[in-house]
């Protein structure tokens, strides 16, 4: 093995794949000529792969389903914060949310790792949940006497609810921390 080598074998790949400049292709040919061991290191390379590797999809298949997985969490997580919502809602002077939306907050904080989307997650179901109960009468009545007064409401059940998913957030950023210790 001479000073050559590591250099030829880090070269393999793209020679097999022809994406070399016609120089470095030569010099490449010229030191399988003369290299026992980088040859042989080319020839393996070229052996195909096992049939049921080949016959799986590949990546692209393993990447579809990664995605699929992946987006049928996040809509679990989004339909999970709508529902908290609206129950929140619901319970009225119950404080029952305080848990809920703590949880929502470290489940999400710990599954996506940012701060922005566990809020979002949290936030948004229940500002657009909170703008049509207060400022619609689709349930059958207006609960507030003009839109500044339902906008008001929107926003301050909005700002409750964000502290809780950020003490949530918070409770999740601990839980990491802790776990990074101990790996």
């Amino acid at each position: 093995m001479n000073k050559e080598c590591p250099i030829i074998q880090d070269l393999l790949p793209l020679y097999e794949e022809e994406l070399l400049q016609e120089e470095t292709a030569r010099f490449v040919e010229e030191h399988l000529k003369s290299c026992q061991e980088c040859r042989q290191i080319a020839e393996q390379s070229q052996i195909p792969l096992p049939a049921e590797a080949a016959r799986n999809g590949g990546s692209k298949n393993m990447i579809r389903k990664i995605t699929l997985k992946l987006t049928t969490i996040q809509i679990f997580f989004v339909a999970i914060a709508f529902i908290l919502a609206i129950s929140t809602t619901i319970m009225n002077d119950k404080s029952g949310f305080i848990l809920t939306y703590a949880l929502l907050g470290a489940v999400t904080y710990l599954f996506y790792r940012s701060i922005v989307i566990a809020i979002l997650l949290a936030g948004i179901p229940n500002f657009i949940w909170n703008c049509l109960l207060y400022m619609t009468d689709w349930f059958g009545k207006f609960y507030a006497q003009s839109f500044s007064e339902a906008l008001s409401i929107a926003l301050t059940s909005l700002m409750i609810h964000i502290i809780f998913t950020f003490i949530g957030i918070m409770i999740g950023f601990c839980i990491l921390k802790i776990r990074e210790e101990n790996n």
